[in-house]
């Protein structure tokens, strides 16, 4: 039973990451506040097979609802579980995948600093507050639970793609690469890895791969906005300014708290209106002859 509730809550982070894309789009539930709970000394993770088996039943269908995008019910499910089984680790990790979703990072941490005090070999739980921490900027915290997740569950994909994500904001490609490469060695149509590679690929200047990688994942997931800011970026680095600007749209589109997309999409018009200038005086037009406008 332990090892089958390894596999399914190994699934829920896959499901989490794949369907939100980057964390942030799936649910639209806000999280309960907790009030007046008083803090207890850590209960210590239950021995093996000897989980509550109402409470596995709990987790289990708290996992298929958060993969069918329902948050709030599978956040009830894992409540219910913990309520049941206040040691059960699996439930807070799993429950810090919900707050990740609402970008409620703080008390995704939480949870998954819960988990690891009833379970410190539980690999999910480094994994999942790296990926907090990274939405942080926590970038050396975020680095280092990503490599002790990877060193407990050396076959998760996600956590390779959480260090490489880490490396890339330390400057670190090189490193970053490997990951992202390994990341799609395990799990091939991972497309959160596949964006993450295309990130790597624009910050070492490789714009054509950059697009392929942003290609196949938009192909995969349609609606993970940092494909298009990804993409985005490389075609303004590559000169085709009006294609940025449509995938860039895109991408406020899904998401409009992406500070990124704004970026770079004034950076193409910045640079869409200098080829138009450009071009206007090359074409021998004089502001003098064509007159102001009322806009003026």
């Amino acid at each position: 039973m332990l090892e089958r509730n390894r596999r399914l809550s190994s699934m829920m982070l896959a499901i989490t990451v794949v369907s939100a894309g980057t964390l942030t789009t799936s649910l639209q539930a806000q999280a309960a506040e907790k009030k007046g709970a008083k803090s207890k000394p850590a209960e210590k993770a239950a021995p093996k097979g000897k989980t509550n088996p109402e409470a596995f039943a709990l987790l289990k269908e708290g996992i298929r609802l958060s993969g069918e995008g329902k948050g709030q019910e599978a956040e009830a499910k894992f409540n219910e579980a913990i309520k049941l089984h206040p040691g059960y680790a699996r439930a807070y990790a799993n429950r810090s995948n919900i707050h990740m979703m609402r970008k409620h990072y703080r008390r995704a941490i939480a949870d998954c600093d819960k988990a690891l005090s009833l379970d410190d070999k539980l690999g999910m739980a480094y994994i999942n507050r790296s990926w907090a921490e990274l939405a942080l900027g926590q970038v050396q915290k975020a680095l280092d639970d990503a490599s002790k997740g990877i060193e407990l569950e050396p076959k998760m994909a996600i956590a390779y793609v959480n260090r490489s994500h880490a490396y890339n904001r330390l400057g670190k490609t090189k490193e970053a690469m490997a990951d992202a490469n390994k990341a799609l060695e395990l799990s091939p149509n991972l497309a959160v890895a596949l964006v993450n590679r295309a990130h790597t690929y624009v910050l070492e200047g490789d714009y054509k791969k950059a697009i392929e990688d942003c290609d196949k994942a938009i192909e995969l997931s349609p609606h993970m906005a940092r494909a298009y800011v990804n993409r985005g970026r490389a075609l303004r680095c590559l000169g085709h300014y009006e294609k940025a600007i449509v995938d860039l749209d895109k991408a406020i589109t899904i998401d409009s708290s992406l500070a990124s997309a704004y970026y770079n999409r004034a950076e193409a018009y910045e640079k869409l209106y200098k080829a138009d200038m450009a071009e206007a005086k090359k074409l021998g037009f004089s502001a003098a002859e064509e007159g102001k406008d009322k806009a003026h």
